[in-house]
């Protein structure tokens, strides 16, 4: 067996509360060429991007940087319901940036599998009202939303 090589990519995501009614998601990616933060700021209990920002701390190419004005385009974004298809309007093509779509991408998105669980730990939400939820208006992220979704429409 020949030589083998590893290259790491690390991606880094966390969420935290800022009040009541603001929640941040920020994305980190490093590897050789790559030190790149995003930020969400998502009001609550509505879902919808208040500000976005991009930070490269470190970049392949100076030209990098010409996308960062593009997270302004996110603000008033439903983080539900039209956050993806806006990602790849924004990030998707020789326009964009992949690693932008990529960390945007997990960060949004991932956002409600961090924030509703942990309304359901503190009592602020009902675990019925998460399935709810999770049958209604995520039943086309995933197919076993889809299959609860299925299950309740009967």
């Amino acid at each position: 067996m020949g030589k083998t090589n590893k290259i790491e990519r690390k991606f880094c995501v966390s969420y935290i509360q800022v009040s009541d009614d603001l929640w941040i998601a920020q994305a980190e990616l490093q590897d050789e060429q790559h030190n790149i933060i995003t930020r969400l700021e998502i009001s609550i209990p509505e879902l919808i991007v208040k500000d976005a920002s991009i930070e490269f701390k470190r970049k392949p190419m100076e030209s990098c940087e010409e996308i960062c004005n593009k997270g302004k385009e996110l603000i008033g974004v439903s983080v539900i319901h039209e956050l993806s298809q806006k990602l790849d309007e924004l990030f998707v093509g020789s326009d964009g940036c992949p690693n932008l779509r990529s960390l945007f991408g997990i960060s949004g998105p991932g956002f409600i599998y961090a924030y509703y669980p942990q309304m359901m730990k503190e009592g602020k939400i009902k675990q019925e009202e998460w399935w709810k939820l999770v049958a209604t208006d995520l039943k086309n992220d995933c197919i076993a939303h889809k299959r609860m979704n299925e299950k309740f429409s009967k």
